[in-house]
């Protein structure tokens, strides 16, 4: 079971210009809906208040909280109620509404009383119209701001669950692509296992092994066989394994594939001590191997040699497979095809790591044959590459 993400480490979803300009917006149609709204009571009461002093005095109260609402936005974005802060937030938010509200009233009052003047109903001063203003509606902005920062929240919180929930599923939908990335692997190891060639060169040694009755190493090389399809057919096979299991895996199918080729091939490890522990995928060595075993030492009559190595490279694993062959030789004047296992491998790694973390690549080396190149980021643990990726 993972652990709940801390919605408060999201960055913020919402445009802080966008939300200013979504709640002006707001502003602006309450209070054409309330203009509305008092000129219909005004007609049905019989009033002779004309419709120009209606909009008059709606559009200054409005018009004041629409110039407010990047400052309230303001304090919704820096006075939060997650992460363990709710009480001093609800402290700041009480404090500034109070604070904002009778700003906002005594403005309004400063301006009603110098476009109407003193008034039987209100008062004779500006500071009596204030007051009566303050006394009436101070409740009223105070709701305006409390709902102004709720439905801020409202669609905070709805964008970043939208955005976790869309994480979530890139998350799975990469998890299912390397799942089914390290299922061709396995179908192509497998596939190479039963290649006849390969299949009748070890059942053949077995079998020359028992008629020199040497039964012990009959019985060694039944056994290699038999690991390699055990770890091919493994459908729990982790997304990374440390480099030594890798290298224990290449290793049996090395040694039966040298059976096939007999005194003529030379295999060479170039392992350093320090990378033993190291993370890569499972069979992330085996296609490269088999290629420069098909196309290298194969295709090349006389002795031949195979080096597999593995150093640290900086923050990077280096990942070596060189043969002693003729080199990439282009097809009808082309660069050769990549292959199925080579394709699979470059897919591999890019859905694990990412496409500018690490990289494949095969070239021609100097003094002849292939060399096949992996780099990966160093780590001995999912928290390392973690850290490396930048997650």
């Amino acid at each position: 079971m993972t652990d709940p993400i801390d919605l408060t480490e999201l960055e913020e979803p919402l445009d802080w210009r966008v939300s200013s300009l979504v709640a002006a917006g707001a502003c602006a149609a309450i209070g054409l809906l309330e203009c509305a709204k008092d000129y219909v009571m005004v007609q049905i009461g019989g009033s002779q208040r004309p419709l120009v002093s209606v909009l008059r005095d709606q559009a200054m109260w409005w018009v004041l909280w629409m110039l407010l609402m990047p400052g309230v936005i303001a304090l919704s974005r820096r006075f939060r109620f997650d992460g363990g802060r709710w009480r001093s937030s609800t402290l700041a938010h009480l404090s500034l509404g109070v604070g904002l509200s009778i700003g906002h009233i005594a403005v309004f009052g400063a301006a009603y009383f110098w476009a109407v003047g003193p008034t039987t109903t209100l008062g004779p001063t500006a500071g009596r119209v204030i007051t009566v203003f303050m006394t009436r509606y101070l409740a009223t902005d105070l709701l305006i701001y409390g709902g102004a920062v709720g439905v801020y929240y409202a669609f905070d919180y709805f964008a970043r669950y939208r955005r976790l929930a869309l994480e979530a599923a890139q998350a799975e939908s990469r998890a299912a692509r390397l799942q089914l990335n390290l299922a061709e692997a396995r179908i192509h190891a497998l596939r190479m296992e039963l290649n006849p060639h390969f299949l009748f060169n070890a059942l053949n040694a077995v079998a020359g092994l028992v008629r020199k009755r040497q039964h012990a190493a009959a019985i060694d090389m039944l056994a290699r066989l038999g690991d390699l399809f055990r770890t091919t057919l493994d459908r729990e096979m982790p997304a990374e394994v440390a480099l030594a299991e890798e290298l224990a895996y290449l290793e049996r199918f090395v040694e039966i594939e040298v059976v096939r080729f007999g005194d003529r091939l030379r295999v060479t490890w170039e392992v350093a001590a320090d990378v033993q522990n190291a993370f890569v995928p499972p069979l992330i060595l085996q296609p490269l191997v088999e290629n420069a075993l098909r196309h290298g030492v194969g295709r090349r009559p006389g002795p031949a040699e195979l080096r597999i190595g593995a150093r640290r490279s900086g923050l990077h694993l280096e990942l070596t497979v060189r043969d002693s062959g003729d080199g990439l030789a282009p097809v009808d004047g082309r660069a050769p095809r990549e292959g199925i296992g080579l394709s699979n491998t470059r897919a591999r790694l890019v859905e694990l790591y990412g496409p500018d973390v690490a990289s494949v690549d095969v070239a021609d080396v100097r003094g002849g044959g292939v060399c096949a190149r992996v780099l990966i980021p160093f780590h001995t643990s999912v928290l390392e590459r973690d850290v490396a990726l930048g997650a």
